[in-house]
């Protein structure tokens, strides 16, 4: 009789522990709560303070000759593979997309980029990871969102913004500004 019980109390005591990691493996554990580009908060960024930031690490950008883009070279072996930044911007002078890519040829590497980002981020919302490759999505409550593409050679990490901070008109009519329009 002694044993029918230790028996039952073992087997109640497993699968409450299996239910228990089932319930915890379907939580989104999520370590930061906001997209960080660079170690800045990517919500809301100015261009000026992450040229700034940028500009600590050595990194310092090239001529795009696009209004609303600026480019960066990451180094010859980059960061984690990744060579290039290409940061968008809107006339506010707010981020609302960085895009950050090279040729990743290491597995390794490209295992690495994926495992870090979900250590930071902790699991995707959207998409497939399997070993630190894959096509995840983490999305944030700020309406920022990180993309990585690292299935392939060609790896991209992109910073979304869906609603960057914009300046509100003065209500003043610039008549200077206006006259050296063409």
């Amino acid at each position: 009789m002694m044993k029918k019980i230790l028996l039952t109390c073992v087997l109640l005591f497993l699968a409450t522990n299996t239910a228990l990691v089932k319930a915890e493996g379907s939580r989104k554990p999520q370590i930061v709560t906001r997209a960080e580009l660079f170690g800045l908060p990517f919500n809301d960024l100015s261009l000026q303070t992450l040229e700034k930031r940028l500009a600590t690490m050595d990194i310092h950008s090239y001529p795009s000759y696009k209004d609303g883009v600026a480019n960066y070279s990451l180094g010859r072996s980059g960061m984690l593979g990744l060579t290039d930044a290409k940061v968008y911007y809107n006339r506010s002078g707010y981020v609302w997309q960085a895009l950050m890519f090279g040729v990743v040829e290491s597995k390794e590497k490209r295992q690495y980029l994926g495992n870090l980002l979900q250590r930071k981020y902790g699991l995707p919302d959207e998409g497939f990871m399997n070993s630190g490759i894959g096509r995840p999505v983490w999305s944030f409550e700020d309406g920022s969102s990180i993309h990585l593409h690292n299935t392939a050679y060609n790896v991209s990490v992109v910073y979304i913004n869906e609603s960057p901070k914009n300046r509100q008109p003065s209500g003043r009519i610039d008549v200077e500004a206006l006259s050296h329009r063409k």
